[in-house]
């Protein structure tokens, strides 16, 4: 049997023996039961690159499970089922108090503003080139993790006003190496990441990553540094972040900035636009500017189009139209 097939049936049966476990400890005060979670994401994409291939796929396929062992204990299980079977999330949260919480396993990293989205709820279809090449996604050190890593972090929130915490912060300490992946070098790489809210509207944030890659003994410098403001209301979503990054010898910056209107309640169009430079050194860099729609018909549908225009130092030009629709569970 393959082992994607072997992860999927192990799934399946864990799923049901939990939920049968659970039911037997009902008499608890806490339920453990635990609640399937899933998400399916199918996308057509047309590229007017010579060397891409356009037409539909199926771009993400989680299926995961999220439950309490206790008042103040609880854990997420997620894995992706697209290509082949990772685990992309796997950790345990112990909440001892709004101020001081631990998170420990595999889970998203936190230095950027857009650490706080995901697929489900992300304004656009791709990520700025900025998030995707210093974030963990494509990243230029060659780590491709949809933005995770194994480690430890301790986070909280404090300053009550009006309904909403004013400070949020967390701190992390990581192997550096990806998903599902031991450290390589033994150094270990730290994340820092506040958010500040004077008002419920505004968000403002600033995030840090110090970090190596590469094998010990032979490794490169991997930092990373964010800030970014965001402002959200019930019809208006502003949100704009720059990031800097020092990859070995290459320092890069970037900078995106993302609007949305509310026109109706399922009705969102969406404007954006992202600046890359791999190097300050060298002369490379790209421009994206994208324009679209989010659609919810349904709760737990989404449906996105949206067209990209990219233009390159070298003036190449890419034209790249998408549409996806996302269904979460």
């Amino acid at each position: 049997m393959k082992t994607e097939a072997k992860v999927i049936l192990a799934t399946i049966a864990l799923m049901v023996s939990g939920a049968a476990w659970a039911q037997e400890a009902q008499k608890e005060s806490v339920s453990l039961v635990p609640k399937v979670t899933a998400l399916i994401n199918g996308r057509y994409s047309y590229d007017d690159q010579p060397e891409t291939k356009h037409g539909f796929d199926i771009r993400r396929v989680r299926l995961g499970l999220k439950g309490n062992l206790h008042s103040k204990v609880d854990y997420v299980i997620q894995a992706e089922y697209e290509t082949s079977v990772k685990v992309i999330d796997a950790y345990f949260r112990w909440k001892i108090l709004p101020e001081v919480n631990f998170q420990v396993g595999e889970f998203k990293v936190q230095f950027s503003q857009e650490t706080l989205y995901g697929p489900a709820n992300a304004l656009l279809i791709e990520n700025p080139a900025a998030v995707a090449q210093l974030n963990g996604y494509s990243d230029l050190s060659g780590i491709k993790a949809n933005g995770r890593d194994i480690g430890i972090m301790l986070y909280g929130s404090t300053i009550k006003k009006d309904g909403f915490d004013v400070l949020n912060y967390s701190i992390g300490v990581f192997n550096g190496s990806g998903i599902n992946m031991k450290d390589e070098n033994n150094e270990k790489d730290v994340a820092t990441f506040v958010r500040i809210k004077p008002v419920q509207q505004l968000s403002i944030t600033g995030g840090f990553y110090a970090g190596s890659y590469g094998a010990r003994h032979e490794e490169h410098t991997r930092n990373r540094a964010s800030t970014g403001v965001e402002w959200k209301d019930k019809r208006l979503t502003l949100r704009s972040e720059y990031l800097w990054g020092k990859t070995a010898s290459a320092h890069s910056n970037g900078v995106y900035a993302q609007a949305g209107y509310q026109v109706h309640k399922m009705v969102q169009p969406i404007l954006s636009y992202d600046y890359f430079e791999p190097d300050k050194d060298g002369d490379a860099y790209q421009h994206n500017v994208q324009v679209g729609v989010n659609i919810s018909p349904i709760k737990n549908l989404r449906v996105q189009a949206a067209y990209t225009h990219s233009f390159q130092n070298d003036d190449t030009h890419r034209n790249l139209a998408e549409v996806q629709a996302i269904l979460t569970y």
